[in-house]
């Protein structure tokens, strides 16, 4: 066994790093991806930002190669490879005027096997009935967080819905089937406007909300009760209550079965941090099972990303790295009971929902569907957008120009043959 450019007579590590990673601790690391895979080599940010950084690079030990990798990396530049495996992809395209003109991209929803659009006024059942919200007054102006605007939630069996405003402070609760609010929403305003609002219906008759930036209650759908009583206030000077969460909660995507929620929040300073929360403790009686949330990634100012279910343990997650400054498009895959991360595909980047233990992405040239286990793009319709997808009839929406456009999956053997 020869001695390495690290100095060390030991096996190699699996990729290649200036040899300033070796005897400094820089505090800037730069990641160069290769285009092969996911392959890629560190160089110290000085090396890293050379015309031609590739003859920094030395093989070194394994050893030298894992404290390298351990240390967060702050730049990026090559890509890694994105593969594509497109085939073709079994479905049928339906049109039909609506008359109807939502707010934004976020007012259409799947309720039961049919749509649900806010117009700014009604929230209406596409082919039903229409409700006057008494919607209160929120903030408009445009923030560097996203855009405050209203999103419409569903319940999937078509009888209960909400209207809340992203980055804002209000929401309404609507019992669609006897068409009445159930609950004026307000989650208060600090800092509202750094996250969409964080709502989700669960499957049990009941939905989940924010009550104040740090604290998210289950809620009787029908009624509005309150199903959660518990103290989680802290003041300053006082001894820290033990289940006190300093964390700003964000989106939240409950996977399909009902037992675990990703909330997209971030704590200071800033840092996103995807929280995963166990529902099935919360609904079975851990009274403090929203506060005691387990971290699955953290990543410098980057929240409000993309998340899908791919199965009913396994989470997508949007964008690959740790700081805003050194990210690719792309998911990573967490296993919710370990919190390990299970696996990567590079590529996927837009609106996303999980289709057959596939990924559908709304990508900036078309539908895209990735398949996890293979890594790849496996179909794509060019020039289709949807803004919604309903997992009941496998249906995907967009409504605009006063039409809607559905792409329904059809056939037995998935979204691609």
């Amino acid at each position: 066994m020869e001695m390495l450019a690290c100095g060390h007579v030991a096996k190699e590590g699996p990729f290649r790093t200036c040899l300033h990673l070796c005897v400094e601790e820089p505090e800037d690391i730069s990641r160069l991806y290769t285009g092969v895979g996911g392959e890629y080599h560190l160089l110290c940010e000085s090396c890293g930002k050379l015309d031609d950084p590739w003859p920094q690079l030395a093989v070194v030990c394994l050893g030298c190669a894992e404290r390298a990798d351990d240390e967060k990396v702050t730049h990026v530049s090559g890509q890694p490879e994105v593969r594509h495996h497109d085939r073709p992809l079994t479905g049928t395209f339906h049109e039909e005027p609506t008359y109807l003109r939502p707010v934004n991209d976020r007012c259409l929803a799947p309720s039961g096997d049919g749509w649900l659009v806010y117009t700014g006024k009604y929230l209406v059942q596409l082919g039903g009935a229409s409700y006057r919200l008494k919607m209160r007054k929120d903030r408009e102006d445009d923030n560097s967080f996203g855009t405050p605007g209203p999103t419409v939630h569903a319940s999937s069996d078509g009888w209960f819905a909400a209207v809340v405003w992203d980055h804002g402070r209000y929401g309404e609760a609507v019992n669609l089937a006897e068409g009445r609010t159930t609950m004026q929403l307000d989650r208060g305003d600090y800092r509202n406007y750094t996250t969409p609002f964080p709502f989700a219906f669960l499957a049990d008759g009941t939905f989940v909300t924010a009550t104040s930036w740090n604290r998210l209650d289950r809620v009787s759908s029908a009624t509005g009760a309150l199903l959660t009583p518990r103290n989680t206030e802290w003041r300053q000077g006082d001894e820290r209550p033990e289940n006190y969460l300093d964390y700003f909660h964000g989106r939240l995507t409950v996977s399909p079965t009902g037992a675990w929620m990703v909330d997209d929040g971030w704590v200071w300073a800033p840092v996103g941090i995807p929280m995963l929360i166990d529902l099935a403790a919360w609904q079975n009686g851990t009274t403090y099972a929203a506060e005691q949330g387990r971290s699955l990634t953290y990543r410098d100012y980057v929240w409000n990303q993309p998340v899908a279910w791919v199965s009913d343990t396994v989470v997508a997650i949007q964008r690959i790295g740790e700081d805003i400054d050194a990210m690719v498009d792309g998911v990573q895959l967490y296993d919710a009971p370990s919190r390990e991360c299970v696996g990567t595909v590079f590529g996927p980047k837009g609106q996303m929902w999980a289709v057959d233990g596939r990924l559908a992405v709304a990508a900036e040239g078309g539908l895209e569907f990735w398949d996890v286990a293979e890594g790849a793009r496996v179909g794509v319709l060019p020039g289709y957008r949807p803004t919604a997808y309903n997992a009941r009839t496998r249906t995907f929406a967009a409504l605009e120009d006063w039409v809607l456009r559905t792409y329904r999956l059809t056939g037995t053997e998935g979204v691609a043959l």
